[in-house]
């Protein structure tokens, strides 16, 4: 689908099937062959194919051709009920026209559209455009990096919990559901770096080949700087959640020598019983107690005195 966003103030209004020429910013949404040709011959530019957009060497996703920057960034895109991805978008910079390429429709792309068409939008030029829809995106990142520092505060807290009441909750809580929190926490901040990392390094690539603005240019230092710094909280909570994932293993672990440490007893404090219910089960002919007439009591009373035994040496041992 292409659509075209013309310029009235400083904000975007759409025009679907506006003049190509006059239009502002050009959105290809999953676009048609026919719709690529048209971009391609009234822009005089190639449109790169969804394939070249996957590309993730440099050479490929920064370049100009024709005298039209290029730029291909990573975006975090999450549909409900489905696993989050990253989505590649395309965006150039023809003369003073603002084309974008894409075949998804992440939040940021939605946050952006609508900033863009806000009376109050000061986009008055292509690069500005770009620079906006850049920005947008990092925002987007900071945003998802605040979720994922929200969602492992609670499970910090179920792990790490100090009174005994908590204990006994953790003993009985669910740490395979909370090893699947924390990996897909993990998860989701790896592509969150990936996407920031697309865009830092799309700024120093726009600083050489974007017009001389001052304005332009600050705002991209800016932007290089607002990079950095979600970078390094990216970088903080990848550690904070290799950590709760290696407490949270150990506690499995913990978890699991615990049970195997009951069945171990339990097989201690009953194998003395199941001895001597052997031995009085076998059908010799021959067996003094067999007719004795306190011999069923006398088996009973030390099975019960061979149970009881272990029982109090390893209460002794405190190892109950």
């Amino acid at each position: 689908m292409l659509t075209t966003y013309f310029s009235h103030d400083g904000h975007l209004s759409p025009q679907p099937g506006g003049n190509l020429q006059d239009a502002l910013w050009i959105d290809l949404f999953e676009p048609t062959t026919v719709e690529e040709q048209r971009v391609e011959a009234d822009l005089h530019i190639e449109v790169p194919t969804r394939d070249e957009m996957r590309e993730v060497e440099s050479s490929s996703a920064l370049y100009t051709d024709r005298g039209a920057t290029f730029v291909t960034v990573r975006v975090v895109y999450r549909k409900e009920n489905e696993q989050t991805r990253l989505t590649s978008i395309t965006l150039a910079l023809v003369d003073t026209h603002f084309v974008t390429i894409r075949y998804a429709e992440p939040r940021a792309f939605q946050q952006f559209l609508g900033r863009s068409q806000k009376p109050t939008s000061h986009i008055a030029s292509a690069a500005s455009a770009l620079l906006c829809l850049l920005e947008t995106i990092v925002d987007r990142d900071a945003d998802i990096l605040e979720e994922i520092g929200d969602a492992l505060e609670p499970i910090s807290a179920e792990i790490f919990a100090q009174n005994a009441a908590a204990m006994k909750s953790i003993a009985a809580a669910d740490l395979g559901g909370a090893l699947k929190r924390i990996g897909t926490s993990g998860d989701l901040a790896s592509r969150v770096r990936e996407s920031l990392h697309s865009v830092g390094r799309a700024v120093p690539f726009l600083e050489m080949h974007m017009a001389k603005d001052d304005d332009l240019h600050l705002r991209l230092k800016t932007l290089g700087r607002d990079v950095q710094s979600l970078l390094e909280h990216d970088n903080f909570l990848q550690t904070q959640i290799q950590f709760l994932l290696d407490s949270n293993i150990g506690l499995i672990s913990i978890q699991q020598n615990a049970i195997m440490k009951t069945l171990s007893i339990a097989a201690v404090v009953f194998l003395p019983p199941t001895l001597i219910g052997s031995i009085y089960g076998m059908n010799f002919e021959h067996m003094p107690e067999l007719h004795w007439r306190f011999g069923y009591l006398w088996a009973l009373g030390v099975m019960l005195c061979s149970a009881a035994g272990p029982l109090l040496y390893f209460r002794a041992k405190r190892w109950l």
